[in-house]
């Protein structure tokens, strides 16, 4: 299972928001994780303009979910960050350029099993809820916010 890392950046970022009242920033996400704080930039503007976090400007400023975390789901963050997930001919070394890949499905022998794998993934990506993953950080004993006061003041 691969998820690119705009994906991974998404999901890190709003199971952090869904974690908190407070507002969470770029850089934020970007300590948090250790990850590319432009990148994160990059990524929350995205969702901002999907509707998935709002922007919130000034002093204090950062983001914040737009959407309940229980209704909003992980595979609405790999989609709106990567497109849509399933796609059975995804990686298929049958498949030329961006034609179909029906005609070779079944010279293919694992077509079928990859198939299944990705449905899997798919419906599993679809019903666990940024709730579910926020709350399981939580059990974990996660530490994904620093004191108020290092959060930072830039939006993004």
């Amino acid at each position: 299972m691969f998820l690119n890392k705009a994906s991974r950046f998404g999901l890190y970022a709003v199971v952090q928001m869904a974690g908190t009242d407070e507002r969470v920033t770029a850089a934020h996400v970007a300590r948090s994780f250790d990850i590319s704080e432009n990148h994160v930039a990059k990524v929350l503007q995205q969702l901002a303009r999907a509707h998935i976090i709002r922007s919130v400007r000034g002093a204090g400023g950062g983001y914040v979910l737009a959407r309940d975390p229980g209704a909003l789901t992980m595979l609405e963050i790999v989609e709106c960050l990567d497109g849509a997930f399933f796609d059975p001919c995804a990686g298929c070394a049958l498949r030329h350029d961006e034609g179909d890949c029906a005609p070779h499905a079944a010279a293919c022998a694992i077509q079928q099993v990859l198939h299944e794998l990705n449905e899997q993934v798919y419906y599993t990506m679809k019903s666990v809820t940024i709730r579910t993953l926020a709350r399981q950080g939580a059990v974990r004993g996660l530490q994904l916010l620093e004191p108020r006061g290092d959060l930072g003041s830039k939006a993004g």
